[in-house]
């Protein structure tokens, strides 16, 4: 029995120290197998690192085409209730002689919201006259200490009952759309955005509780208003000599100055392409048809920072249409200057529609 015993323990002796006696890797199989896992792992990093990167840019390539079209709904439903439309005559003014006559005019460019003139920052596209409702149940200022209704700026007669009149109002106002840019950290550098103003009329009436001075043909009057105009705002003046174009486009604003913090600029679109060279060929305005590029590229008016064909419109003013052009920048969402490529087309959204205004003042 002790033989067997001592038998036994010889033999678990021996395993127990050929165990001991067997190595790990050698320095040789581990650079192999290192040198093996790079040439799996690098090319499906580099597989997974340009999925993700294509994923970011077809989200911002959405996204883009999205708010374009979203921009251009926006104005195109802003613009059907325009009276007129400014061509690029309206906006910057030209001079000619009819039958020995010369014809100004004076355009409306110096009255409308700018930059200074030694660093604009915004260029006009779009500036109409358009009519806007002014429902019943609005809250409007009454008085200078009071609000109330807009149904209630008018009393019934007492013998008719008394009480509000509930009425409506159709009242115009004038709307600008703008190419932006300004140098402010917040927006990336190659790329500009869209912007709107909108300046409104009031309500007149001999008896109403607001007052202002007005100048009218070199006449200067005061006038009662019940719904005050916005700062800054004048009527159009249909007395004025001449046709529509140049009746309106020798408007001038009130002497008030407007107040932008009241009527502010309000961003419709962003991240719009700001590349100035290498880009598509501008859509050509149909000029024996009376359309004219606005913003117009040859007017000193127009720096060459904003002659990117990204934001500008064909505008035939005695048709009251528009053809309007956007061009978006999607890669500036997730590239720091991104600009325009041949290459990178599909990375820059465009889209066009073409707008017809459903007012009309009368008088061609």
């Amino acid at each position: 029995m002790k033989n067997f015993l001592r038998f036994l323990l010889k033999i678990q002796l021996q395993k127990s120290q050929h165990l001991q006696s067997q190595k790990g890797f050698t320095l040789v199989e581990l650079l192999v197998a290192l040198i093996l896992a790079f040439l799996v792992i690098t090319p499906l990093m580099g597989f997974m690192i340009d999925v993700m990167n294509t994923d970011r840019k077809e989200q911002a390539k959405s996204t883009s085409e999205q708010e374009v079209q979203a921009a251009l709904a926006y104005i195109a439903q802003d613009m059907e209730q325009a009276v007129y439309i400014y061509d690029a005559d309206g906006i910057y003014g030209k001079t000619t002689t009819v039958n020995g006559e010369t014809i100004t005019i004076n355009g409306i460019l110096g009255q409308l919201p700018s930059g200074t003139a030694s660093n604009p920052d915004k260029v006009p596209v779009l500036v109409f006259w358009k009519r806007y409702f002014l429902n019943k149940d609005q809250i409007v200022q009454t008085s200078s200490t009071s609000t109330g209704r807009a149904g209630c700026l008018y009393n019934l007669p007492s013998t008719g009952g008394g009480g509000c009149n509930d009425q409506d109002y159709m009242l115009y106002s004038l709307v600008a759309y703008y190419l932006v840019k300004d140098n402010s950290a917040t927006w990336n550098s190659t790329t500009t955005r869209i912007e709107r103003w909108e300046i409104r009329d009031g309500i007149r009436d001999v008896t109403g509780s607001f007052s202002r001075s007005e100048t009218v043909n070199s006449t200067t009057k005061t006038v009662k208003y019940r719904l005050l105009p916005s700062t800054g705002f004048m009527p159009f003046d249909l007395s004025l000599e001449g046709d529509l174009k140049r009746k309106l486009g020798n408007w001038r604003k009130h002497s008030a100055s407007y107040d932008l913090n009241v009527n502010k600029l309000t961003t419709l679109a962003d991240y719009i392409d700001q590349t100035t060279s290498g880009t598509p060929a501008l859509a050509a305005c149909n000029t024996a048809a009376g359309e004219q590029q606005v913003p117009d590229y040859t007017k000193t008016n127009v720096p060459t920072t904003f002659r990117t064909g990204s934001f500008y419109a064909c505008v035939n003013a005695s048709k009251y249409i528009a053809r309007v052009y956007i061009r978006g920048n999607a890669l500036a969402r997730i590239q720091t200057g991104a600009q325009y490529s041949s290459q990178q087309s599909a990375y820059f959204p465009t889209a066009n529609i073409q707008i017809k205004g459903r007012g009309f003042l009368g008088i061609e």
